[in-house]
């Protein structure tokens, strides 16, 4: 009896010892301060630093801000310690040290915001808008194009100004062009046929080029 009460007594004066805790965090950004969003944040050791190698492996993920926050169990020897934290594949380095960081009830808190070198990635709403921009300026090169290509003859100009182009036909008896609704006045005044058979052959001419369309 007297032995479980010496075990007792001696366990309640012990001190009770607890590791600190060393929290980094911060916010990770691309170069256009655009948040990092749900990317893992770890750490890495130098080769050799086995002072390092119990936080090896530790990590957390970023939220939609880019806001990340690692807990590290802190012991006095650990002060000094140099970290590699790595984002996305670059590497930051942050040395443990109770003087540049925030003491709140023996824990420790250190800000270490970060700033990756490379570009955010395009996100599928960005690459729409960029479809969709390529797609309407390549539709808007061709109409000017076409509206170019129409512009460069009378026929399309007349087209352009909202105006049809008139018809023209080819003279059956001299092989000239003329247009179709001046080809009987042509038949009178160029080869005097009586406008009765002018009309006829005029007719007649006109309903063979309908068939032939």
């Amino acid at each position: 009896m007297r032995s479980v009460i010496v075990i007792l007594l001696l366990a309640m004066a012990s001190p009770l010892v607890s590791a600190d805790m060393y929290s980094i965090y911060g916010v990770v950004k691309y170069p256009n301060n655009t948040a990092v969003q749900y990317e893992d944040v770890s750490i890495q050791c130098e080769p050799h630093a086995y002072d390092c190698t119990k936080f090896s492996g530790e990590a957390v993920m970023t939220n939609f801000g880019g806001i990340y926050r690692l807990d590290l169990p802190f012991e006095a020897g650990d002060e000094g310690v140099m970290l590699i934290i790595v984002v996305k594949g670059e590497q930051f380095h942050h040395q443990i040290s109770t003087q540049n960081a925030t003491e709140d009830g023996g824990d420790y808190r250190a800000e270490f915001n970060l700033t990756l070198e490379q570009e955010p990635p395009l996100s599928a709403l960005s690459a729409g808008f960029v479809c969709g921009t390529i797609f309407f300026i390549l539709v808007f090169a061709n109409v000017l194009v076409r509206t170019g290509k129409q512009l460069m003859t009378p026929e399309g100009r007349q087209r352009f100004q909202g105006r049809s182009p008139m018809p023209v036909t080819k003279c059956q008896i001299c092989g000239g062009i003329v247009r179709r609704h001046l080809l009987v006045r042509h038949l009178i005044v160029e080869h005097d046929i009586p406008p009765d058979d002018a009309g006829a052959l005029a007719g007649l001419q006109f309903s063979d080029e309908r068939h032939d369309l």
